[in-house]
């Protein structure tokens, strides 16, 4: 008996030690150390080396990782093809198969093919708009922001109650309004800088504590007043007063360098596990969490010579990924409890039919059910998978210039991120660049 019970022991620990598989965090690690680094060449090659399967249930969240990866070095073609494949996958996933649905409740979510939280889905479009963008063309990048209303419409359709809080980007919705303004279309521009400022002082103040940049609010006002106006440019105007928008913008004598700055690294999951031990049997329930930490504060500045602006915080990404997981919370509970509920039941069964085949009182039956209830402790596991490539804050510089050449430097935190001595500055042009930093 005792050899039997040191036997099932050392069998427990062996598939507790096989469970405790790196988790997808860790495994980022290197890729994301690199980025830190400001070295997308050697990201891209560590997670070639490190994630070779991309047709399992990760499919989805290898193209969105490579695709970003490949977008941030610069190879805009590769990125959007990847990218694009993504977004068809994330838009052709419906339904869950039994077999993963049967999987997820015998061990852990992690048996799920990824499908990636709302801001994720929508962070697709937004990185393909940043390539098409960055190769000058305006009218796929308007697309994608586009698709972002009819993304986000869906996924709100989608949940019948207990709705996420992110239900709309002020930001994405501004930088639409920066591309319709490059591309010359100024009444689509207006429209799109208006439903950034409204869903900046809904939403994004209650939830992320970002109210209309002041900035968000001068585009408004010089635009309505640009275009005649009058009585949208009235409105606003008397909502913000002292607001000045008159050196602002492209015009006939002057352009401007938009900067688009994509600043740290999303944070990522962690997993709080919870063992307890009851009837003889141990149970755990592992959660995905984030951990809270205060906003980072980045000083960032766009400069040619002697004229100076700081940029405004447009985008906190990695308070949408904590409040996102909070509206998942809920959702998470109930599957961990159901799949306690269903590892208990195995157990249990478990026990009873060892009982019937083995002699009474033999203690088989018991040290079976531990040894089951062991097992299904250590396939317990918090689901960490997330798009880790993404930035934590995106940050907008919007700097004036006369026509002709002139210098432009950016720094981040007192740090030159961006030098360019001999810029070329056209009259009524909106030079877009999207950088990345930390």
């Amino acid at each position: 008996m005792i050899r039997l019970l040191s036997s099932c022991i050392l069998t427990a620990i062996v598939v507790v030690v096989a469970s405790c598989a790196t988790d997808y965090t860790s495994e980022m690690r290197p890729v994301t150390s690199n980025l830190r680094m400001d070295r997308p060449d050697l990201a891209v090659e560590e997670f070639k080396e490190n994630f070779t399967d991309s047709t399992g249930r990760n499919r989805l969240l290898y193209l969105m990782e490579l695709g970003n990866l490949m977008r941030l070095y610069g190879n805009f073609p590769v990125a959007e093809n990847l990218l694009l494949q993504a977004d068809r996958l994330s838009d052709q996933q419906r339904g869950i198969e039994l077999g993963q649905e049967i999987g997820s409740f015998l061990s852990s979510d992690l048996a799920l093919e990824f499908r990636g939280a709302d801001y994720e889905k929508v962070f697709i479009n937004y990185c393909l708009a940043a390539c098409y963008a960055s190769e000058n063309n305006m009218e796929d990048a308007l697309v994608e922001c586009r698709r972002v209303n009819d993304k986000l419409r869906a996924l709100n359709l989608s949940y019948e109650e207990n709705r996420n809080r992110y239900s709309d980007d002020a930001f994405i919705r501004y930088l639409m309004g920066i591309l319709y303004e490059k591309a010359g279309d100024l009444n689509n521009a207006l429209i799109a800088y208006r439903n950034s400022a409204a869903v900046y002082d809904s939403s994004y103040a209650v939830d992320y504590g970002i109210s209309a940049p002041m900035r968000v609010k001068s585009d408004i006002l010089r635009l309505s007043s640009e275009l005649g106006m009058q009585s949208v440019y009235q409105d606003y105007s008397s909502q913000w007063p002292g607001v000045s928008w008159e050196d602002e913008g492209s015009d006939a004598d002057h352009g401007e360098v938009v900067v688009i700055l994509e600043t740290g690294m999303i944070p990522s999951r962690i997993e709080k596990s919870y063992t307890f031990v009851f009837n003889d049997r141990i149970y755990r329930v592992s959660l995905p969490a984030i951990a809270n930490k205060r906003r980072e504060s980045w000083s960032v500045t766009l400069s040619s010579g002697r004229i100076q602006t700081s940029g405004f915080l447009a985008e906190d990404l990695a308070g949408i990924a904590r409040k996102n997981l909070e509206d998942q919370a809920g959702r998470n509970i109930a599957r961990a409890v159901a799949r306690l509920a269903v590892k208990a039941g195995v157990t249990e069964a478990g026990e009873q039919l060892v009982e019937e085949l083995t002699e009474e009182n033999s203690g088989i039956s018991q040290v079976t059910g531990l040894l089951l209830s062991i097992v299904g402790a250590a396939t317990e596991q918090a689901d960490l998978r997330a798009w880790l490539t993404l930035p934590s804050q995106i940050y907008v510089l919007r700097l004036r210039l006369p026509e002709g050449v002139h210098p432009v430097r950016v720094t981040v935190n007192g740090r030159t991120v961006l030098s360019d001595d001999s810029m070329t500055i056209d009259p009524g042009e909106i030079k877009l660049l999207f950088l990345r930093e930390g």
